[in-house]
């Protein structure tokens, strides 16, 4: 049923995509140049309704049939972050159809975070790769906020999310009860930067693939392009991995990309096993534990 709910989530976002009506990569071509300066043809903004309502059908009858299918197997689905995991009951419709949509929009959050990181690092310079550019037209007027306001969009959705989701889960006893609001806030600080975390499969990606790409050739394609430069970007920091014609610099950038964030965010829960006797930020991570040591009551 997990595999099942994770598809359905990825035809949601599908769906939603396409309803933003905003069209694919477009050619290949450096900013400057005619090809790079050409608006394609089907460089478009129409947004069609059809596929919103196929979303919220999609969010609605999955709800019904998991109020059906889940308590017989019986399956009780979980909404886990990096900083807390909050169960819903099957056999209720409405925690179910809450689910559905909280599960959906986590996703969606997922999405558009990758999509300011993408804005983001490669900022300030000649977009030259499609990918950027497309990305850039799905956000919208948000792409084009200045850097420092960009970077701080996710936070802040993810931190107000957390503050409307941990007041009805506490209130339906789906989690502690809260102190105050300043409990409320402290938390929701915590979660919108713990969601910085789920960049790291896109960054790690990324660089693993720039660094197939310098020594395979893979063709010409706004992908690799994107992946180029947003490579490039990232390894930046790392040059002293970059001897001569032979470029390092990926491999050092991955390591600690993905063990900072693990860290910061999900921590390595093998140390307990490993190393009895580590701290709690060690195991599961420096924000969940911060989280979960907030005074309560």
């Amino acid at each position: 049923m997990s595999l099942v709910d994770l598809l359905l989530n990825l035809a949601g976002l599908l769906m939603w995509v396409s309803w933003r009506g905003i069209s694919g990569l477009e050619a290949a071509g450096s900013a400057g140049t005619i090809l790079g300066n050409l608006r394609p043809a089907e460089r478009t903004r129409e947004p069609r309704w059809g596929y919103l309502v196929a979303l919220l059908g999609l969010l609605f009858f999955r709800a019904v049939i998991y109020r059906q299918v889940g308590p017989a197997l019986p399956w009780h689905p979980n909404w886990s972050v990096a900083a807390v995991t909050l169960p819903f009951r099957s056999d209720s419709f409405l925690r179910m159809l809450s689910y559905s949509l909280l599960s959906f929009g986590w996703l969606l959050l997922n999405w558009y975070t990758w999509g300011v990181a993408v804005l983001v690092i490669n900022r300030g310079g000649k977009e030259r790769d499609g990918v950027t550019r497309a990305i850039r037209r799905q956000l919208g007027w948000v792409g084009s906020l200045p850097v420092g306001v960009l970077a701080l969009v996710p936070i802040l959705v993810a931190a107000a999310g957390w503050m409307a989701v941990g007041w009805f889960a506490a209130q339906y006893r789906m989690m502690p009860a809260l102190r105050d609001g300043s409990h409320l806030v402290q938390q929701g600080v915590l979660m919108g930067l713990s969601h910085f975390c789920v960049l790291r499969w896109l960054l790690v990606g990324v660089l693993l693939l720039h660094l197939l790409n310098l020594y395979v050739y893979l063709g010409s394609h706004p992908f690799w392009d994107f992946i180029q430069q947003t490579g490039d970007r990232l390894s930046k920091p790392f040059s002293f991995a970059r001897l001569g014609p032979l470029d390092l610099s990926p491999i050092p950038a991955t390591l600690v990309l993905w063990c900072g964030m693990n860290l910061l965010g999900f921590g390595f829960p093998w140390l307990k096993s490993a190393l009895p006797g580590m701290p709690d930020w060690m195991e599961f991570g420096i924000l969940p534990t911060v989280f979960r040591s907030l005074p309560l009551g």
